[in-house]
Parts: C-alpha cells; sequence; structure tokens
C-alpha cells in the first residue's frame, strides 16, 4: 500500500555528489542503533570494514542481500566474512517468485537505547560497490519515522519468507529473532506476526509459492 512522508531530504545526484554521498553512508554505519539494510551489490570494502566494527561495537546489525549476487565471486567471500563474525544475513528473492531479484538499496538506523545517534533514512539507485559512486546514480538521505516503519516492516516480512521459502540459500546456521518491533498496522500491512522467535517461525503469510522456485523444486524431487 502506498504511503506518504513529509520530510526534509538532502539529495545527491551521481556521479558529481558521489563522494559526499558515500561519506554520508560510511559515517552513517557506524551510528550506535540498531540498523536495517537492503541491498542488491554489497561489496564496498569500507562498509564490510565499518560493518564489523560496528558489530563488535555491540550494534545490532540487520541485512537482506539478493540471492543472484551474493552468488558472485567477489561478493560471496565477503558475506561470508560478515556471518563468521556474528552478523545477522538473511539472503533472498522476492516474495513475488524467486525469478525476480531484491533491487532495494537502503537502510534505516535508530537512535540507540540510551538516546544517542539520530534516527537516518537513505534510499537510492546506488549500489553498495566501489564503482557505483561513480555512476549516473541518485540518494536520498531523510529521517522519516513512518518510513523508518514501512522499511522495518517490509524487511521483516522479506526475512520471514526467506527463512521459510528459500532456507537453502541461506549462510547462517539458524533463523535470527526478530528485530525491533513496528507499529500494529505496519506489521499487519506486510503480514508478520510481532511475537519472541525465530524468523521463519513468525510468518503470518506466505505468498504463493512460484513453480520455479528452489523449495518448489525441492518439493517436487520428493
Amino acid at each position: 500500500m502506498p504511503f506518504q512522508i513529509e520530510t526534509t531530504v538532502t539529495c545527491y545526484l551521481l556521479p558529481e555528489d558521489g563522494v559526499p554521498a558515500q561519506q554520508s553512508f560510511l559515517n552513517h554505519l557506524l551510528d550506535p542503533g540498531e540498523t536495517w539494510i537492503i541491498a542488491y551489490a554489497f561489496t564496498l570494502v569500507p562498509m564490510i570494514q565499518d560493518l564489523l566494527k560496528a558489530h563488535q561495537n555491540g550494534v545490532p546489525l540487520h541485512i537482506y542481500l539478493d540471492h543472484s549476487q551474493t552468488e558472485g565471486k567477489v561478493q560471496l567471500p565477503e558475506v561470508k566474512q560478515l556471518v563468521a563474525a556474528g552478523i545477522e544475513v538473511t539472503i533472498g528473492t522476492s516474495p513475488a517468485g524467486s525469478q525476480y531479484i531484491c533491487h532495494t538499496k537502503g537502510m534505516v538506523s535508530d537512535p540507540d537505547a540510551k538516546g544517542q545517534g539520530s534516527l537516518y533514512c537513505w534510499e537510492g539507485s546506488v549500489n553498495f560497490s566501489a564503482s557505483a559512486w561513480h555512476q549516473v546514480n541518485t540518494a536520498l538521505v531523510f529521517a522519516s519515522q513512518k518510513w523508518r516503519d514501512e522499511f522495518v516492516g517490509q524487511f521483516e516480512a522479506l526475512k520471514q519468507y526467506a527463512w521459510t521459502n528459500e532456507r537453502s540459500m541461506q549462510l547462517m546456521s539458524s533463523p535470527p529473532p526478530m528485530g525491533a518491533p513496528v507499529p500494529a498496522a505496519v506489521a499487519k500491512r506486510h503480514g508478520i506476526l510481532q511475537r519472541a522467535g525465530t524468523a521463519g517461525l513468525a510468518t503470518a503469510r506466505t505468498p504463493k509459492r512460484n513453480k520455479h522456485s528452489s523449495a518448489g523444486r525441492a518439493r517436487k524431487k520428493r
């Protein structure tokens, strides 16, 4: 369901604004509050280093990555490094069908429990890779509680769907717990149950499985 937000937006037009856009993105990876990232390409080396540092500092991190990119020889070692360090990473496609990709490039970070940091939202066409900041891309930076809630709601729905229907794609050995809660109306809209437990066990609604999905093929073989 479409929604509207009212906020002040900092707009970056790349490649002219590539340097400040990348710096803003990297700076906020070290924010002290809980952070959610949905991404397509995910190979930017300073980003990986900052995420590892944030994890070591105790920042709760939740990452959802496109399956087709994560299989690549460049991205896979980086993702395995994050998982080995204990960072939550879910890999998946689209609930509309496994032949479709996850193409979002977005991030949300909250203030921490002590009120340190501030709400930060990033959305744009920029892949999180070394070359993307030199390409023709756009990026928007803003603070919107409504956007944050909808983004996190979609993230949780994607995570639950992937762990229920695309378990074979995962590098983690078991489903991660749910992150911070979202408003009940948002949870209902995205079809998620907000209860204690792991992502794969908290699915309220499972979209119709595509016949080409890995889960569907596995069931057919049995």
